[in-house]
């Protein structure tokens, strides 16, 4: 008796995990490069044959409820092989920056909610993996892309992510006498204006600490919305923190700058971008602060990235 052959709908089978930080150095291989990105996923069919595939597999579906998106991951569900060999492809700012290569099956449900999600403007999937190398043409049906090997995907609502901001800060936002509007608005804002940076595809370690800022400190937002009556946001600066230790460091400072005098406050918050998945230095394993600290301009913490 032949033994039945798992199941691999979700994506293409994943290449082997990369070796530790510390075999690759061993070895001599260059250090892993990590990704933590902002965007929406698509799907594309290497091949016209693929592509007939997938329409008489639709039209086989018959009526089913759901916007174009919602049939499509219907369509996939239901048809394995189809899962299997189309490329999912991660766009951010609407243009493609990675060829998705899921870890594992257990993204496939992940997978197909983000695909689904794609229909709403103010949907947003979050890719943290490890960049592969670049895809061949007819890997995706012409895309050059490279290939990013996804070990955690997630979706989340505009509408969600600012009532979460809302409730987490709501004994600050009281405190200070901050609306809960003129926050959302704030908090909206500083998302728009890190997130559509065409530039910003988490790639390096500024673009992955300040991804990783907007999803999980909600200091900084609160800091932009104190600063909103009098102040203007006018910049977003990086700088790579020095240490004793070996570990990356990448300091994020706010710049707010007085509308009256013209003088400019310097805020920031540091984000360990060492291993795959950042942290804020400051949090020492436990819920880091909410507030920003002062930025002293020091040769000693850090230098221009």
């Amino acid at each position: 008796m032949t033994e039945a052959a798992p199941d691999h709908a979700s994506a293409p089978p994943a290449p082997a995990h990369a070796p530790c930080p510390s075999c690759a150095a061993q070895a001599g291989a260059p250090p892993q490069q990590y990704v933590y990105a902002l965007g929406r996923i698509e799907v594309r069919f290497p091949s016209l044959g693929l592509e007939r595939e997938y329409q008489q597999r639709e039209r086989a579906l018959g009526h089913a409820p759901g916007g174009r998106l919602a049939r499509l991951c219907a369509v996939l569900e239901k048809n394995p092989h189809l899962a299997a060999q189309a490329c999912y492809l991660f766009t951010v700012g609407g243009s493609p920056a990675y060829i998705l290569a899921p870890a594992g099956n257990y993204l496939r449900g992940a997978l197909f909610e983000a695909l689904a999600a794609g229909e709403a403007q103010d949907a947003y999937a979050v890719a943290v993996g490890r960049l592969g190398p670049m895809a061949p043409p007819q890997a995706c049906g012409g895309v050059l892309a490279p290939v990013l090997l996804v070990d955690q995907l997630y979706t989340f609502r505009l509408d969600e992510w600012s009532g979460t901001l809302t409730h987490t800060l709501d004994a600050a936002l009281k405190d200070r006498n901050i609306p809960v509007d003129a926050f959302t608005d704030t908090a909206r804002a500083l998302f728009h204006r890190i997130v559509q940076s065409t530039e910003n595809v988490g790639a390096t370690d500024v673009h992955r600490a300040l991804n990783y800022l907007i999803m999980q400190h909600p200091g900084i937002f609160l800091a932009a919305a104190e600063k909103r009556e009098r102040h203007v946001l006018e910049r977003i600066e990086t700088r790579l923190v020095q240490g004793v230790s070996a570990r990356r460091q990448v300091a994020v400072i706010l710049g707010f700058t007085e509308r009256s005098t013209g003088i400019t406050e310097r805020l920031f918050t540091r984000v360990d971008v060492t291993e795959e998945w950042p942290f804020v230095s400051d949090a020492d394993g436990e819920r880091g602060p909410l507030g920003l600290q002062p930025w002293l301009e020091n040769s000693m913490l850090g230098m221009p990235l």
